[in-house]
């Protein structure tokens, strides 16, 4: 059987996406949402969540997107001049130091713990856990807070995408990255996918298992724009996972929806 986690990524980035997130999963076929610690309205998200509790929560590590919720003194090489993270999350990865990069992230999940979540999963913001030392460190921190999943992206997932030439530079990367997970006692699924307009088509040539699709459904608000550069396509992404027709061609492929609790059994 084709069983699909639908997740949608930076729950929490601003009270619009976490509003389209929100709806996403309520009117569409959304399953589980990945929760940016270090926002400061994330308290206010949450609550939105209040009217789904089958919906998967993970915790979105960031390094790229907002302030670290520790001080610039304590993680120095996480920040710019203006004490915010690196947006571009290349910069980010480079320049962390991987202990304070430890020290934010512990930060962030107790941070999402202490809203009484229970994560199903770790991810992170514009994949930058899947540089090695820090897909590393991930990994250490899941176990540490028995956090059973982690989102693993495989050479073959990039392949899969229209045009892996992009991604040229990070195959080594994703190609040790992947390996790091095996054998660490974390369950991942079979796959990993983005949300496109042929997606329909892409999940039929599958085989069985269990694979994610991630998403950045959301609404524009003016907070998003202080902090993304991707906006209105979020509110495309909303209405496409919202859609009749992607339920009923889900449904008609006999595809199963499920969350991470699935891959963690």
């Amino acid at each position: 059987m084709l069983q699909v986690i639908i997740n949608a990524d930076d729950f929490g980035l601003s009270l619009g996406v976490s509003q389209g997130i929100a709806r996403a999963i309520t009117e569409g076929v959304v399953t589980s949402t990945s929760i940016m610690g270090n926002m400061p309205d994330l308290a206010a998200s949450l609550k939105l969540l209040q009217s789904a509790p089958e919906a998967g929560r993970g915790v979105h590590l960031t390094l790229s997107a907002g302030r670290p919720l520790l001080t610039e003194r304590q993680v120095p090489s996480l920040v710019d001049k203006a004490g915010g993270f690196r947006r571009d999350s290349r910069s980010a990865v480079s320049r962390a130091e991987t202990p304070e990069v430890e020290q934010e992230w512990r930060a962030q999940i107790e941070r999402v713990l202490g809203f009484g979540v229970r994560p199903t999963h770790l991810d992170s913001h514009h994949h930058v856990h899947l540089a090695p030392r820090l897909m590393q460190l991930a990994v250490k921190l899941a176990k540490q807070y028995r956090i059973p999943c982690i989102r693993r992206l495989t050479v073959r997932d990039v392949w899969r995408e229209s045009r892996p030439w992009r991604h040229a530079l990070v195959l080594p990367h994703i190609a040790i990255s992947q390996h790091l997970v095996l054998g660490s006692g974390l369950r991942f699924p079979n796959g990993v996918l983005s949300l496109h307009e042929q997606l329909l088509v892409t999940l039929s040539r599958l085989p069985d298992g269990i694979y994610e699709v991630f998403c950045h459904p959301g609404k524009v608000d003016d907070a998003l724009f202080k902090v993304s550069s991707l906006r209105h396509e979020r509110e495309r992404e909303l209405e496409f996972l919202v859609s009749p027709e992607l339920k009923e061609g889900l449904r008609q492929r006999g595809i199963r929806l499920v969350t991470y609790r699935e891959v963690a059994l």
